[in-house]
């Protein structure tokens, strides 16, 4: 495949946004480890059982999405070309 001057300016612009995405999802990633771990520990008397659950559950969803998405921005930046 050929690729034009323009073609060749998109790819490495793409590159550049996704090389500054991938420390900012880690980082959200390392944040949102960091909140359900708090959130487990965090004495019942402060909180409500449900609470404590419902924060859980919604950090732990957080969490796993950013862990997939993370993956995907490691596998983009593997494709060559891209």
């Amino acid at each position: 495949m050929i690729m034009t001057g323009s073609s060749h300016e998109e790819v490495e612009a793409a590159r550049r946004l996704l090389s500054q995405a991938v420390p900012l999802v880690g980082e959200s990633h390392a944040l949102s480890y960091a909140l359900v771990m708090a959130l487990a520990s965090t004495p019942h008397e402060e909180f409500s059982r449900e609470e404590i659950d419902a924060l859980c559950q919604v950090a732990y969803e957080l969490l796993n999405k950013l862990s997939r998405a993370l993956d995907l921005f490691r596998e983009i930046d593997k494709v060559p070309g891209a």
